[in-house]
């Protein structure tokens, strides 16, 4: 082993989910570590990788330090994600362990979190060696080749690449720069998946849909696939929009791979035993020309397998028949974000369409019986109990007109998003911040990893707004649970963890 990568879990390097409530340990890999795991790979590089959350769900006891110990060949180069700020505790709490049990090792995180506060994070955690900003096939290529390989260029020429320059704690980042265009993308192997330790257990762990899923013996398989990068909305709870991603990764949009490319890449899958395909961006806001292409190639191929995809905004009749057209709907989910029944406040929050349109979108997925996974969102800016009255009709609604055993619905709180357009212009949005540094987002992890014995909905968030406070979503929350249980289709009561 030449590389480890480690995803890390929410909660502590050592986390006990047998002996303690936890929140959500959040195990997906960001599917962008996929192609840069390959990429090391096809270079000649020995690459393995852990899930932790997964390993220590499946094996309690489960100590990542003891295997380090136990590897014949240490990794000289560990990279660990902290994408989401879900794991702002948990990669540095992976980051620590590695280096008391490695201390020649060289340590990297990367993601949109670490490209937002890589230098903050190379500052407070001497047990972080370097930050990448942005994307990180071409930054990791040079720092492995200077690492593990013999590299010639200088560490200090590496794009992307956040550093402390001299013996102190000042951090800063290269100057060269470097972004993964769609050929890049194209020439990435983002399937396959034997380098990581438990990959089937993983593989079962990733399916959306109807049944109980479980470690030990999943009964159906999925892959995030990734079909792009960026984005071309700014909904202003979301810290991967199109602004941050212009600010943090250099990109304006949507960088697309190549339809012949994903479908490629889905035939393996489907050659591989895979029920379903979960794709990275929302397809339908692609141009027409690439996603009719995408399903006729699949078609022409005679590939049949589940899609699952994330409609941002509503899709159009004609995606929603080439989809339905395509795709073994036995295994296909689409999740739509309505946010709230009231317009206005959906409005305010980036999705523009009303109810009428809403509804009617789901008459079509109705006619073709599509499982759909509907998300409201409890706390976001604007929804007040008047409005939240409007959410329960509109929820009340779906469930009398879309057949019971297709539909999934949640209402869960937001927690404020880093570079979210909430978090930079809160007063627009009449909100009250708590969240502003790299440490706000380590404690809150740190003390929201395990479920207290009370829990008031809406508390650590991040933020609040000012005409109603903390007490209010507890309330709605409360009233939620209610209409959840009553429900006879799949209505999840408003999360307790975080």
């Amino acid at each position: 082993m030449d590389i480890l990568y480690v995803h890390p879990a929410k909660q502590e390097v050592d986390a006990r989910y047998d002996k303690f409530r936890s929140s959500p340990p959040y195990p997906f890999i960001p599917v962008g570590v996929v192609g840069f795991v390959n990429m090391l790979r096809a270079e000649g590089y020995q690459v393995r990788g852990l899930n932790l959350p997964v390993e220590l769900l499946q094996r309690p006891t489960f100590s990542l330090s003891q295997w380090l110990r136990s590897q014949r060949i240490q990794p000289k180069l560990v990279l660990i994600d902290l994408h989401w700020y879900e794991h702002s505790f948990g990669a540095l709490s992976v980051a620590q362990a590695v280096k008391e049990t490695l201390s020649d090792a060289v340590v990297v995180i990367g993601g949109l979190t670490t490209s937002y506060y890589g230098e903050e994070i190379l500052a407070d955690f001497p047990y972080v060696d370097y930050a990448v900003r942005g994307d990180a096939e071409e930054p990791l290529r040079q720092l492995a080749a200077q690492v593990v390989g013999k590299g010639s260029s200088q560490v200090g020429d590496i794009p992307n690449l956040i550093r402390r320059p001299g013996s102190g704690p000042k951090a800063e980042q290269n100057l060269g720069f470097y972004f993964a265009d769609s050929a890049m993308l194209d020439s990435l192997d983002f399937v396959s998946m034997d380098w990581l330790s438990n990959q089937r257990a993983y593989a079962g762990l990733q399916y959306s849909g109807a049944g109980l899923v479980t470690l030990e013996k999943p009964k159906f398989f999925s892959h995030w696939l990734t079909v792009g990068r960026g984005c071309v909305f700014d909904c202003i709870y979301c810290g991967g929009g199109k602004e941050s991603h212009s600010e943090l990764a250099g990109r304006n949009g949507y960088v697309m791979r190549s339809p012949e490319g994903v479908v490629e890449d889905v035939a393996r899958l489907a050659k591989e035993g895979f029920q379903q395909v979960n794709l990275s961006l929302d397809i339908a806001t692609y141009p027409a020309k690439w996603w009719r292409a995408f399903f006729k190639q699949l078609r022409d191929r005679e590939i049949r397998i589940g899609i699952y995809n994330e409609f941002f905004q509503l899709p159009s009749n004609d995606f929603i028949d080439e989809m339905c057209r395509t795709a073994d709907l036995a295994h296909t989910e689409v999740a739509i974000s309505p946010l709230s029944g009231d317009e206005e406040v959906r409005r305010t929050n980036g999705k523009y369409y009303t109810n009428e349109r809403f509804l009617r979108m789901l008459e079509t997925l109705k006619k073709y019986e599509v499982p759909i996974f509907i998300y409201f969102s409890l706390n976001l800016p604007g929804e007040t109990p008047q409005t939240f009255k409007k959410t329960l009709q509109l929820a009340d609604q779906i469930g009398k007109t879309y057949p019971h055993d297709l539909l999934r619905m949640l209402n869960p709180c937001h927690t404020l998003d880093p570079m979210s357009p909430m978090s930079r212009r809160p007063d627009s949005f009449g909100m009250n911040v708590q969240f502003n540094t790299f440490r706000d987002y380590y404690d809150y992890c740190k003390g929201t990893g395990w479920e207290p014995r009370r829990v008031v909905r809406g508390q650590h968030r991040g933020f609040e707004m000012a005409s109603r406070p903390t007490r209010i979503i507890e309330q709605m929350a409360q009233i939620w649970d209610v209409f959840a249980q009553a429900q006879q289709f799949r209505c999840f009561p408003v999360p307790r963890g975080w």
